[in-house]
């Protein structure tokens, strides 16, 4: 089954790189990478965080947000069945898996990027698609929660990056 791409693989796309030729073929080819919403807004998050910064990131927020609009990619939206879905996810888990020592971020920014982890696995599940991470763990507990909420449903596969795209 075709999947949504998470934040881990779209953060790699950049404007040199097998990633970026990867999703440039598919596209050309007519079958666009997916990727979730919730992770095209963790990508520019990040870029505009680091671009007062560093004008390096400026340019490559400019870059991304052209290839975004040029319809490169194919957009999986947080539309309302997967917001319920999510809402859902997030009551029954309402905070990221233990075990996270070495994360440097807060525990603020820590919950946030949980709730983005629930958003883009939610908006993949509700689309009919697996979704593609290199965060297996995380993404591995919110399907095995999805199956429980919802054990008539189609089980949200998550699998590794596809080959040619790193």
């Amino acid at each position: 089954m075709p999947a949504a791409w998470d934040t881990t693989l779209l953060s790699r796309v950049q404007p040199a790189g097998d990633a970026v030729e990867y999703v440039l073929g598919r596209a050309a080819a007519g079958e666009p990478v997916r990727v979730a919403a919730p992770a095209v807004l963790e990508v520019t998050y990040g870029y505009e965080l680091r671009a007062g910064r560093d004008p390096r990131f400026r340019s490559l927020l400019d870059w991304f947000t052209h290839l975004m609009a040029s319809g490169t990619f194919r957009v999986v939206p947080l539309d309302g069945r997967a917001a319920v879905v999510a809402g859902r996810v997030r009551a029954a888990m309402p905070h990221p898996p233990g075990g996270r020592k070495r994360d440097p971020r807060s525990k603020t920014m820590r919950q946030a990027a949980w709730l983005l982890d629930i958003q883009i696995a939610a908006s993949a599940f509700a689309a009919g698609l697996d979704v593609a991470t290199a965060n297996r763990a995380d993404f591995d507990e919110i399907a095995a929660v999805l199956a429980t909420l919802f054990p008539a449903a189609p089980r949200l596969e998550v699998t590794d990056e596809p080959e040619g795209s790193a």
